[in-house]
């Protein structure tokens, strides 16, 4: 098996180089060519982003507009949405297909449990060992946190 990255990853690759060679020495963490990596990620950018979830409530089903959605995060064991209005609405996917739907330059995924639109973000601030803290519109009642592998491109993100 072959796990592959490419030069703005070499730091975690670092990483999982040292975690699997103690269990499986069979395993090469391999660098792509920067080209490869661009041509990638260019090939998934080529879908179209999703424009509306359809939710359910009861028996009813309510569709939801992207535009109308603050954030996406997980509660329990559950996906759920947030809009701008503050209400909660439960969604059956995952965070990884959510992830690949939406559209990258409105929506970043900043850890495993949250989704995030740019509209929603009130304020960023630095948080312990390179983090980053979020306050989001609605609130959502915890620390949002920025994790450290994810924070320089979040700060890309946003227009740093």
């Amino acid at each position: 098996m072959k796990i592959l990255f490419d030069e703005s990853e070499t730091a975690a690759a670092n990483q999982i180089r040292e975690l699997v060679a103690g269990i499986n020495p069979a395993v090469e963490v391999v660098k792509v060519p920067s080209l490869f990596s661009r041509l990638l990620r260019v090939s998934f950018r080529d879908r179209t982003p999703v424009q509306r979830y359809l939710v359910r409530k009861g028996t009813r089903l309510f569709p939801i507009a992207v535009e109308d959605i603050a954030y996406f995060y997980v509660k329990g064991r559950f996906s759920c949405i947030r809009t701008v209005c503050d209400t909660e609405h439960i969604l059956e996917k995952s965070l990884d297909d959510i992830e690949q739907e939406v559209d990258g330059n409105i929506f970043f995924r900043i850890n495993r449990q949250f989704i995030v639109s740019y509209t929603s973000i009130r304020q960023v601030h630095a948080w312990f060992n390179g983090k980053l803290k979020i306050w989001l519109s609605p609130d959502t009642g915890e620390d949002v946190i920025v994790s450290r592998l994810k924070a320089a491109e979040f700060r890309k993100w946003l227009g740093e």
